[in-house]
């Protein structure tokens, strides 16, 4: 650990075991190579040191790898390290470059040999585990090595939708540079835009709409509206997407109430969002509103026009919906909303 070689030769001389464990399941070696003495890793591998030795699951490459010791890397390798083998989660020795933003190790593991488009358990690669991470750098070098940009995981996520989840728009314009489908789906049917839009990335929400993404428009909106994601919301309408298309049963104004997101449910109606718009069981945005006591929201909606004698398929109206759930500021303001004014 202290990098200190006389004292390590001096150990070894003695008759230390060099391939002993600590309580942390690590071996010399291991700990030389997480803290990148090669000097040190060079003289334990001389000294008989098992370059496969488990390290707490992982191996004393992987190790090297995660901290970006390319010299230590070299040593392993040349050492008889596997440059492929995984640890206990699966994942290879350039997974975890690539997850740590490791550019000059990945580089050096690919000269080496390292399978690029390797997958673990879950099905994602390397590609996969830089782009959910914002990693560039790694991205190109990857793409540049033969990385499959279209390989999908156990969840059929592409690269591409996991750089929409993560939300950098260098990732992204990279994979499309490397010919990434920009209409892939994942499992459930969501596109890289509905990825963007629920996490409120709306530059890259704006890149995926240039390369002509539109599949999943109001889907994406819906997702936008629930995370009270105003611009994104605002991006997606002027894009195409229907400020009154129903997702999932429920228009998009709805969503906007039930989540308290009272700039979005303003900037909706006045993008033409039909304020009384009802879901499959006939509930309006009023009635949502109203039986979560979003004060604020309920007083919007019913200066925007919404019904407050409208029932759902229950014949409950939205004053019933509020008095049920005890919602006593919501019923105050529906008293005032039926005085008759002056």
């Amino acid at each position: 650990m202290a990098g200190n070689v006389s004292d390590l030769r001096e150990a070894l001389a003695g008759g230390a075991d060099v391939n002993a464990a600590s309580t942390a399941s690590m071996t010399a070696l291991g700990v030389a190579a997480l803290y990148g003495h090669t000097t040190i890793v060079s003289a334990l591998l001389t000294a008989g040191a098992n370059v496969a030795a488990d390290q707490g699951g992982t191996t004393a490459l992987m190790l090297a790898a995660g901290a970006g010791h390319t010299s230590v890397l070299d040593v392993l390798i040349a050492g008889g390290a596997d440059v492929n083998a995984k640890d206990k989660d699966g994942a290879t020795a350039l997974m975890v470059a690539a997850s740590a933003n490791r550019v000059d190790a990945a580089r050096a593991l690919l000269a080496r040999g390292a399978r690029v488009n390797e997958t673990g358990p879950d099905g994602a690669s390397a590609l996969v585990a830089a782009a959910y991470g914002g990693h560039v750098g790694v991205v190109q070098v990857l793409i540049a090595n033969g990385a499959d940009v279209n390989l999908r995981d156990g969840s059929r996520r592409t690269p591409l939708l996991a750089a929409a989840l993560g939300g950098d728009t260098g990732v992204a314009r990279a994979l499309l540079d490397g010919k990434a489908d920009l209409n892939a789906e994942d499992a459930g049917g969501l596109t890289a835009l509905t990825y963007a839009a629920a996490n409120g990335h709306a530059p890259l929400v704006q890149l995926l709409q240039k390369a002509g993404l539109s599949k999943g428009a109001d889907q994406a909106l819906a997702y936008a509206v629930r995370g009270c994601f105003t611009d994104t919301a605002k991006m997606l309408i002027a894009a195409g997407a229907r400020p009154n298309a129903r997702v999932d049963g429920a228009p998009p104004v709805m969503l906007a109430a039930a989540a308290n997101c009272r700039d979005v449910v303003t900037m909706l109606i006045d993008r033409g969002a039909d304020v009384n718009l009802a879901d499959e069981d006939g509930n309006t945005a009023l009635m949502e509103a109203a039986a979560q006591g979003f004060t604020e929201v309920v007083q919007l909606l019913l200066d925007r026009g919404a019904n407050l004698e409208a029932a759902n398929k229950n014949k409950q109206t939205a004053w019933l919906i509020a008095a049920m759930r005890d919602q006593r500021e919501v019923i105050e303001i529906f008293r005032r909303a039926r005085e008759p004014r002056p």
